[in-house]
């Protein structure tokens, strides 16, 4: 994020009409650099930026409410002075939208897309489930997972 913020503050600097993304975890919100990175976006109006949040409500081990609540997440931006919009972060058609609407749309602040998702979706044993947080399926899982995905290994 703090990458993403300095390259889209010196693309404001040389006047370049470049736009620059970044994705965060749910549970990297809970981390203070956010915070800061989100007020300073919006202090020097960095209008070229977009950061996606892969809203699955999982982390590591746990589920994010329990290590920290970020929520209200949405009221929390827009308080931070961005531009939110919140969507099914499965469906290409939204995505691809909010994205073209990124880049034809002149923006006036920093624009935040809460992608909900749902963490292994599509594969049963993995839906929403964090102990496949990093962890790799055993044979037979994967057998699974592909025939639940209908991928032809």
């Amino acid at each position: 994020f703090s990458f993403a913020i300095g390259y889209a503050l010196g693309l404001k600097k040389i006047n370049s009409k470049k736009k620059v993304f970044t994705i965060l975890g749910d549970g990297e919100l809970q981390e203070g650099e956010i915070w800061e990175g989100a007020m300073f976006s919006s202090h020097h109006n960095l209008n070229n930026l977009c950061a996606i949040i892969d809203y699955n409500k999982l982390q590591s081990d746990e589920k994010v409410k329990n290590i920290i609540n970020v929520e209200p997440l949405k009221q929390k931006w827009l308080s931070f002075g961005w531009k939110v919009l919140s969507i099914d972060g499965h469906n290409y058609h939204q995505i691809k939208k909010v994205i073209d609407n990124f880049f034809k749309k002149h923006q006036k602040k920093p624009t935040l897309i809460i992608a909900n998702t749902i963490k292994g979706k599509g594969v049963s044993f993995m839906e929403n489930n964090p102990a496949f947080h990093g962890a790799a399926p055993s044979d037979d899982q994967l057998a699974q997972a592909l025939k639940e995905l209908e991928v032809k290994a």
